[in-house]
């Protein structure tokens, strides 16, 4: 649609008289438009090219073939095509750091708004289940944690990122053999490790040095946490123990 916006204009430019400088802007500011619209590079770079091809289609004499007969339409199409790729790019690249700039202040919120929900808390349930809380608004991801009572794990809690969650799936015998191997070698296991990778959840034990608080479990499914949501995670479970 912006590209056929684009050719229309471009049409109208030249009926109008405008040279054709004005319409290859036009074309440029198509791929701009594009970029802004869309995620990644593949549609920004491919509506440059197509812009090279329907103006030299459409809009070069002779018109409705891809001959042209201006020696210095080459060139034009060449730097035609680079400053559409620049310049779309470059408002990709624009649009991507500022999701990471809101991304980021998002969990340095969360990591705040946590600090000071866990000052509040009346005992150690209220702790776990307010971090479990903030674990599953800043991973967008179904949390379970179970709280340490007298030595031993008490039933886990889930708390899930959305209604159409399986309870079930988190308490097979495989989800909690990884549960109690983590409480007994406080160490973490389960997906994305070496121990107990079948099991659908990462799990990590609440602790400081030898002493453990409870465990918690973070669905993986097919996205494991990248380097910042696993350093926060740490982060945040360090600050409940």
């Amino acid at each position: 649609i912006i590209l056929a916006a684009a050719t229309v204009t471009g049409w109208v430019f030249l009926r109008l008289g405008f040279t054709e400088s004005n319409v290859i802007t036009v074309y440029i500011l198509g791929a701009l438009v594009t970029s802004i619209f869309t995620r990644g590079y593949v549609c920004c770079v491919l509506s440059s090219v197509l812009s090279v091809i329907l103006f030299n289609f459409f809009l070069t004499t002779p018109r409705l073939t891809f001959h042209a007969y201006d020696s210095g339409y080459p060139v034009t199409f060449v730097i035609m095509l680079a400053a559409s790729v620049i310049t779309g790019t470059l408002a990709a690249k624009l649009k991507y750091h500022a999701r990471l700039s809101a991304r980021s202040a998002f969990r340095t919120k969360v990591m705040f708004d946590t600090n000071q929900l866990l000052q509040k808390a009346r005992d150690d349930n209220d702790i776990i289940n307010i971090t479990a809380g903030q674990l599953v608004k800043l991973l967008e991801r179904d949390v379970i944690a179970y709280p340490e009572v007298d030595g031993k794990l008490s039933e886990g809690c889930l708390f899930a990122a959305s209604q159409q969650t399986d309870k079930q799936s988190f308490f097979t015998e495989k989800e909690k053999s990884a549960v109690e191997w983590v409480f007994d070698n406080k160490r973490r296991a389960g997906a994305t490790t070496d121990t107990l990778k079948n099991a659908q959840c990462l799990y990590l034990a609440i602790r400081i040095k030898d002493k453990v608080y409870g465990v918690v479990g973070i669905r993986i499914g097919n996205k494991p946490l990248d380097y910042f949501e696993n350093s926060v995670l740490l982060s945040l479970l360090g600050e409940c123990a």
